[in-house]
């Protein structure tokens, strides 16, 4: 990609300010707060797209950082070219209208972004991360952060393995360290120990069945035993015969009435009659009352005494003994009359038990054959329980086999998937040995050139910690001047961009070189005018740049800000 033009229409600090750039080395002159990182700035966003962060922190983002501080519209545009053709880029940053357009500038036509509001997948192929981590270096930006660090670990990984950096081998490892989950039932042991505590291993199902199945058929021929025994046959009679039945009825109503008459009831059947009569409670029956009743008469007699008119006391003294005998006399007559009566009462009660009893024989009978139809139930109710039981043991054992057969080839997937793994990780080591020894040597290469050749040694780990060799030892560059370091992290970006961005994107530095004596800038620049197969953009405020680039005879642009 090569920047042609830059169209800041509201952006930050500038508002319709137009900035045209070459292909080669472009030096950005300006002073403190003149806009040269809005600028930088800009660039990246027209690229890669501005995201509005969300929450508290939202107020002082990149969005609201870079807020036109003139002019209501927050947008520009940027011309640019590739190998493809020209192209230019319009957007509105502002979020509620927020819009990017891509034309290619010979058809006029516009260009669908395969990403929203990013040139990334659609024109160039280098994400922003990688970009800004790289060739895209700010003031006091010069270290790179951990996600380059991943980035190259796995660039490195994926282009050793496949000779293309877009299979990505490292992703492969997450999607099988995913599909491991498939294969991982953390609930295993809990199944299988709940699915054993339901099952009954003792118990001898078949042996409960034939029981039930045999006091069943026991049932089964008491209740038709008992059916047999309760067999009746009711003769079927005709009209003749129904009439024959009833006249002999009422000869025999007849003869009794004609014995009756012949015979008068003896003493014994007047008493049951009268007891028939009476029921079973009278006004004799109580006791208290037939007291009453003989002190009563007595006080009959006692008021005849004194209403007869006479004067002889003995008369008036014997009716009310009379009286009182009589009353005596009666009630021990009522008194035995009513326990003859109780006795007889006892005598007819035990004979209607009898007669009860021969009455209820047939309902007791009923009642057997009933509580015998409900054992019949109960069994085979039971039976069926038992035989439902006996298929939920079967079924847990079968869900048990499953369970483990499931497991067993779970076992054997996840052992297959982490040999593929450590087949992989194996084999990265390897790799990174190979191609860590390939970034040692760029860096070391770019190192000796802009340190004057004092550190041209150096060794640097996966997670991009470099030593460098300091006599006959390697030290961390902690121990380094500030000026060194910003050297080291120059070489160092710029080395992984050799090896992991495959397009020409442009080279962008901030004003790097604030702390740079005019040997460490000189050393520096040359070593960064090697690099015109790229386009660079430097901003600066030192006017030294601009000479040394023509001591070295590079081609060179100046504008002013």
């Amino acid at each position: 990609m090569r920047i042609n033009k830059l169209h800041l229409q509201d952006f930050g600090k500038f508002h319709e300010k137009d900035i045209a750039l070459t292909p080669g080395v472009n030096i950005i002159y300006g002073a403190n707060e003149a806009g040269k990182t809005t600028t930088k700035d800009f660039i990246v966003d027209m690229i890669y797209g501005i995201d509005k962060s969300k929450g508290v922190g939202a107020r002082f983002d990149h969005y609201e950082k870079r807020r036109p501080i003139n002019g209501a519209s927050y947008s520009g545009s940027m011309e640019f070219s590739t190998e493809d053709g020209e192209y230019i880029v319009e957007r509105n940053f502002l979020k509620n209208e927020k819009k990017t357009v891509l034309r290619n500038i010979d058809t006029g036509r516009e260009i669908l972004l395969k990403k929203d509001h990013n040139l990334y997948g659609t024109v160039i192929n280098t994400d922003k991360s990688t970009y800004v981590n790289t060739l895209c270096i700010g003031q006091q930006e010069a270290a790179t952060d951990k996600d380059i660090a991943d980035r190259l670990n796995n660039y490195i990984v994926n282009m050793a393995s496949s000779k293309n950096g877009e299979i990505d081998a490292v992703r492969a490892i997450a999607e099988l360290n995913n599909k491991k989950k498939a294969f991982t039932d953390e609930e295993f042991d809990a199944k299988l120990a709940d699915l054993s505590s339901k099952l009954q291993l003792d118990r001898d199902f078949d042996g409960e069945i034939n029981a039930v199945i045999e006091e069943y058929k026991r049932v089964e021929e008491e209740l038709n035993h008992q059916k047999e025994n309760k067999i009746e046959f009711t003769p079927i009679k005709n009209a003749a015969v129904e009439e024959e039945e009833e006249r002999q009825r009422k000869l025999k109503e007849e003869e009794e009435a004609r014995r009756e008459a012949e015979n008068p009831l003896s003493k014994r059947e007047k008493d049951i009659k009268m007891l028939r009569e009476m029921g079973k409670k009278s006004v004799l029956d109580n006791s208290f009352v037939i007291l009453l009743l003989a002190l009563l008469l007595t006080a009959v007699f006692v008021g005849v005494a004194y209403l007869i008119p006479t004067n002889v006391p003995q008369v008036k003294m014997g009716i009310i003994i009379f009286g009182i005998a009589l009353a005596l006399l009666t009630t021990i007559r009522v008194f035995m009359r009513r326990s003859e009566l109780y006795k007889l009462l006892e005598e007819l009660e035990i004979e209607q038990g009898f007669e009860e009893a021969k009455s209820e024989a047939p309902a007791v009978e009923d009642t057997r054959k009933a509580e015998l139809a409900n054992k019949l139930s109960e069994l085979k109710a039971k039976q069926e329980e038992i035989v439902k039981e006996r298929a939920n043991q079967e079924e847990y054992m079968k869900e048990i086999s499953e369970l483990k057969s499931n497991n067993a080839t779970n076992l054997i997937e996840l052992q297959a998937i982490d040999l593929a793994i450590k087949s992989i990780q194996d084999l990265s080591e390897e790799i990174y040995e190979s191609f860590g020894g390939i970034l040692n040597s760029q860096v070391a290469e770019i190192m000796s050139k802009i340190t004057g050749g004092k550190y041209s040694e150096v060794r640097i780990d996966d997670q991009l910690r470099v030593m460098v060799k300091s006599g006959n030892s390697f030290i961390s560059m902690d121990y380094l001047s500030e000026g060194t370091i910003e050297q080291i992290y120059l070489a160092l970006r710029l080395s992984i961009a050799n090896v992991i961005i495959n397009e020409d994107l442009p080279i962008i530095i901030d004003d790097i070189f604030v702390t740079y004596d005019e040997q460490r800038l000189y050393d520096t620049l040359s070593c960064i005018g090697e690099y015109l197969n790229r386009q660079i953009i430097i901003f600066t405020t030192n006017l030294k740049v601009q000479d040394i680039f023509n001591s070295l005879n590079v081609p060179n642009y100046s504008i002013a800000l």
